[in-house]
Order: structure tokens, then C-alpha cells, then sequence
């Protein structure tokens, strides 16, 4: 099931946390790969969202370990694991290795446009 989470970033680590990122998603993104799929993830996206509060990162991610990644991630102890849950810790300013910290958002409205498939059509 699609799970989310909001978290504020400090404001003095906004381009940290670009770097980081941009870092998951090139020269470490073989290791990226491999720890979402230990994590039992399809799908992982973050939002960068200025708000009056300052930064904020909207986490989306699926698959049939998103009910306990965070639970996962908290306490896994394979290397690049441990550096991904360092990097957010400082970059959030929350203890991400205690699972407690964080649940995911509620979900209370899901919609979604009709999908239709098209045979096609040969002349």
C-alpha cells in the first residue's frame, strides 16, 4: 500500500539535501536501487515544498514493503542503509533509527482517473 510522509528540512541544509539526492540518483544510484529493493519498495519519490514554516519533503513510496519501511530503515545495518538514514537525520533533524518517530500519513481521499485499455486496430 502507498504510503507518505512530510518532514520538515532545516533550512541551512536545503542544498545538502539537493546534493544528496542528486547523489542517490547518479554516482550511488546501483546502491539507491538495491536498498529500496531490501526495503521491499516499487516506488519512492520526494517533493522539495517551500512553505511559510520553511522546507519541506513529501515522501511517497510503494510496494509490498511500504507498510514497514520505516521500520526497516530504522534498523537495518547494511552500510549504504545506515549512511541513507545518517544523511536524513541531519538533514531533518530527526533520529530516523527510531521507528517511533515517524508513521506515515493517513490516507483519507484517493482518487484516481478511469484507465482504459485500447486493442488495436490493424487496416
Amino acid at each position: 500500500m502507498m504510503n507518505a510522509i512530510a518532514v520538515p528540512v532545516l533550512e541551512a541544509k536545503v542544498d545538502d539535501w539537493k546534493a544528496w539526492v542528486l547523489e542517490c540518483t547518479g554516482p550511488r544510484r546501483e546502491e539507491f536501487e538495491r536498498f529500496n529493493e531490501r526495503m521491499g519498495l516499487t516506488l519512492h519519490r520526494a517533493w522539495l515544498m517551500q512553505t511559510r514554516q520553511g522546507p519541506l519533503v513529501i515522501v511517497v513510496f510503494d510496494g509490498p514493503g511500504a507498510d514497514s519501511f520505516l521500520q526497516k530503515m530504522a534498523t537495518s545495518q547494511e552500510p549504504f542503509d545506515r549512511w541513507f538514514r545518517e544523511r536524513i537525520s541531519e538533514y531533518h533533524a530527526i533520529d530516523f533509527s527510531r521507528p517511533d518517530i515517524l508513521s506515515p500519513a493517513e490516507l483519507f481521499l484517493d482518487w484516481q482517473a478511469p484507465r482504459y485499455a485500447f486493442a488495436e486496430i490493424s487496416a
